[in-house]
């Protein structure tokens, strides 16, 4: 007969809650959780804060050439399917950070640009738009082929790899 209710805790996350609640007595009204909304979550390599540091290592060094948030708004938009379709340029640019009308979209549409020069994107065009369709490529294969071009930091490498091990991930 199966059972139905809560899903098993594992020891590990069973032992990070008790510490939280130990040191944050209170707290779990307080807290986001995605199983308790219908909507409104994604789901996000574990590595992606060394991801966007390397995206930022690797871009052109411009005043204001934040490309990590742009990536960073683009896995806040999709699915598990990876596939982004831009309905709103404007609206994309907005939450990226770009407010000043006039440039937003432009500066929007420079970032993709390096984005897809970097390997973390492919774009198609949707009709008249040229950046209509986004595609998120596995960021790990990405730095695995920037790896390999030499394009990478032996800092950043050594924290990366240091990451993956304590997640679990195995490098590809």
């Amino acid at each position: 007969m199966a059972t139905t209710g809560q899903p098993k805790i594992n020891p590990a996350e069973e032992k990070r809650k008790n510490l939280r609640n130990q040191i944050f007595p209170g707290c779990v009204g307080d807290l986001w959780d995605r199983r308790q909304v219908s909507g409104g979550f994604t789901t996000i390599p574990r590595t992606l804060g060394l991801i966007m540091t390397l995206i930022e290592q690797l871009a052109e060094r411009k005043k204001g050439h934040d490309v990590s948030r742009t990536y960073f708004e683009l896995w806040c938009r999709a699915f598990d399917d990876y596939f982004i379709e831009v309905t709103d340029v404007e609206a994309f640019a907005f939450a990226a950070g770009f407010v000043s009308r006039g440039r937003n979209v432009r500066s929007w549409e420079e970032r993709i640009l390096t984005l897809t020069e970097l390997g973390f994107v492919r774009v198609a065009p949707n009709g008249s738009k040229k950046r209509g369709y986004i595609l998120l490529v596995d960021p790990h294969k990405v730095v695995k082929k920037l790896k390999d071009d030499g394009k990478i930091s032996a800092e950043w490498w050594g924290a990366y790899t240091k990451r993956a091990s304590e997640i679990g991930y195995v490098l590809p």
